[in-house]
């Protein structure tokens, strides 16, 4: 057995509601046990005859109940048991050695214990508290004379043993609840420790995973910033290149997040890479098809699917299938035009749903010297600031156009900026993907 499995055992043993009624219940069961063997022999010595014959009942009650704990796994029959013993024990105690020495006190803790004992059978606790707690409003506001002849001296000594017994079961079932929730948090502790040194290198793997060398590539300028919202991302990003020649790139979104959205993100990223070359002549909504295909088959049953932009460059063309993904802004250097594309009405689905109908179309746009195209994932627009207002289309919009005769690496770290500025202290709510491509 390793570590992790003996932390998680130990842990077990008192986080499991059962286990701790277990626990509980026998140290109730043993003390009181061990309490009325006691005061049988004082009440032998102090010739209290009626209440040593009557603990000799007690005794047998707290023995079957002890050696009952280990086996049952209800204990509701156990505590009637034991909650009929103590209510008679204080009416007789009431009666022969008056109220001043008999502890009502321990009616009300019957009251309050079955939400510690009942486990996860809350519904037979309340009514038990609700009797109990009557039964002591009842016994405690009387005032009894006891019937036999007894020095003050014993009953002090009676009183101060049902105080002490008292204390200590009191105390001992707080240290149960305080070792519980001591051991949680070590437990959290050591886990998250290890779990963000998990985090920190599946990011560093796929940090590594994703980065291309796109500094060599002609006649384009390209810059890219990404962000998770944790440390593994669920954005996907790729530049597809022959040599120093870009054939294409794309922007997916891999739904949830952290690790297991980052993972699927490193599976698609080497499906849609093979099928973005497999066959070169087929137009890329087919392409997008054999990727949906191929994500659903290969997946399995992970719930996670992925929205997308998928570009293909030609010599004065581009060739753009969007899969349910926000639309791309297109600026036109000749025109000065700079807007979001407006995306074909035929278009429909994501990727990776198995049994939903999709539909992708291939559109194509004129692409110039000098023009840009914009991708980016929906964090972009959907990021919120401290107001509870999104980012939006029109000041992402508002941040290209600023820009526009500045290089791709600088315009995209400008609207990096304006993202966070905008946010001020409010926390990433997405991951963030953007990618400028220059001609």
């Amino acid at each position: 057995m390793n570590i992790k499995q003996k932390i998680k055992k130990e842990i077990n043993s008192l986080t499991s509601s059962y286990q701790r009624a277990k626990l509980v219940s026998f140290f109730v069961a043993l003390c009181s046990l061990l309490y009325h063997i006691d005061i049988c022999i004082f009440f032998y010595v102090n010739k209290i005859m009626p209440m040593f014959y009557y603990n000799f009942i007690s005794i047998s009650v707290f023995l079957i109940i002890l050696l009952l704990v280990p086996r049952l796994k209800s204990y509701i029959v156990l505590y009637g048991l034991a909650s009929l013993e103590v209510i008679t024990h204080q009416v007789l105690a009431d009666y022969f050695l008056g109220s001043y020495c008999s502890f009502h006190s321990f009616i009300l803790l019957l009251g309050v214990m079955p939400f510690l004992v009942f486990e996860n059978k809350k519904k037979y606790a309340l009514p038990v508290t609700i009797i109990c707690s009557l039964i002591y409003i009842y016994f405690a506001s009387r005032t009894i004379e006891p019937q036999m002849e007894i020095a003050e001296n014993i009953l002090f000594a009676v009183r101060c043993m049902n105080i002490s017994i008292m204390v200590f079961m009191i105390v001992f079932v707080i240290l149960i609840y305080t070792s519980v929730v001591y051991r949680i948090e070590k437990y959290l502790k050591t886990h998250s420790e290890s779990l963000e040194n998990e985090i920190k290198m599946a990011a560093i793997i796929q940090q590594n995973f994703f980065r291309q060398e796109i500094d060599d590539i002609k006649k384009y300028e390209v810059a890219y910033f990404s962000r998770p919202m944790v440390g593994v991302s669920g954005d996907l990003y790729d530049f597809y290149k022959t040599g120093e020649k870009l054939d294409g790139l794309g922007v997916f979104d891999v739904s949830g997040h952290g690790i297991s959205s980052g993972l699927v993100t490193m599976l698609v990223k080497n499906i849609i890479h093979q099928e973005f070359y497999n066959e070169k002549d087929a137009e890329l909504w087919e392409i997008v098809n054999r990727i949906n295909d191929r994500v659903i088959e290969e997946k399995g049953d992970i719930q996670n699917y992925l929205t997308g932009a998928l570009v293909r460059l030609y010599e004065d063309k581009f060739e753009l299938v969007d899969a349910g993904h926000p639309a791309p802004i297109l600026y036109r250097k000749k025109t000065g035009e700079c807007n979001f594309l407006k995306l074909g009405e035929k278009s429909v689905g994501a990727i990776g749903i198995a049994g939903f109908p999709v539909y992708y179309e291939s559109m194509f746009y004129d692409f110039e010297d000098g023009d840009e195209l914009i991708l980016f994932s929906d964090g972009v627009i959907d990021i919120k600031n401290e107001n509870e207002e999104y980012f939006g289309k029109e000041r992402l919009l508002e941040s290209v156009k600023i820009n526009l005769d500045k290089s791709a690496a600088e315009q995209v770290s400008f609207i990096a900026n304006s993202i966070y500025s905008f946010c001020g202290n409010r926390e990433q709510n997405d991951d963030l993907t953007i990618i400028v491509l220059k001609k």
